[in-house]
């Protein structure tokens, strides 16, 4: 097999106007978060990667959130709070065993993926675990299109976005198309693109998905 040329790519990291866009779930991966003041040593997080489409270019908006200890249900947190959003559906602790996550054959317990997520790849990297499925009793949620209402942070001078609601397609206006580069930083709880989204086009387009392997 030859070698051939590095291919142009049209993925972008964007910051979004504030507003409603339709956006497709494209993935899913779990990994080891960076320590905090409530978890010095850290723990698992969540990344759901958002994608969105306009004139031909890709564009993605990170959701970070804190990944559920044993999987368990805690009504004070944002996960399954956005699960239920994407299912269109209200998670709460009777319907909690509806949840499935799929991490592949080799991670079936909490205690097996944070095994994996503490180990180290070839290169010394910390292991990522890809979600295989994320399901809301026979709903796939992985590939699902919904609209986002999307908000803008600003701190010293540095801006991200955040998600502030996940509602089902139907639910908001459409989309913009970025058109100039921002400064990109870590959100405190979502982690946001890097160039800026202009006026609606009247008539919203779904986001269909791309492929892109995340560098992080």
């Amino acid at each position: 097999m030859r070698g051939t040329a590095q291919q142009q790519s049209t993925f972008e990291r964007t910051l979004f106007d504030p507003g409603t866009y339709p956006m497709t779930l494209k993935k899913a991966l779990v990994m080891w978060g960076k320590p905090t003041q409530f978890q010095p040593d850290g723990a698992p997080k969540i990344m759901f990667v958002w994608e969105y489409e306009a004139d031909g270019q890709t564009f993605e908006l990170v959701d970070y959130l804190g990944f559920p200890k044993n999987f368990a249900f805690n009504d004070k947190s944002i996960f399954w709070k956005r699960v239920g959003e994407i299912a269109g559906t209200k998670i709460t602790s009777e319907n909690a065993d509806t949840v499935d996550i799929d991490l592949g054959e080799f991670i079936q317990s909490y205690d097996e993926l944070v095994d994996h997520l503490q180990s180290k790849d070839e290169k010394g990297n910390s292991e990522k675990a890809e979600v295989k499925g994320l399901t809301v009793g026979d709903q796939q949620l992985i590939g699902k299109t919904c609209q986002l209402v999307v908000k803008v942070w600003d701190s010293n001078g540095k801006q991200g976005n955040e998600i502030a609601a996940v509602m089902q397609v139907g639910g908001g206006a459409g989309p913009r198309k970025p058109q100039r580069q921002a400064t990109q930083a870590a959100a405190p709880q979502q982690q946001a693109p890097a160039s800026r989204p202009p006026a609606r086009p009247a008539t919203p387009a779904p986001a269909p998905a791309g492929t892109e392997d995340l560098p992080y």
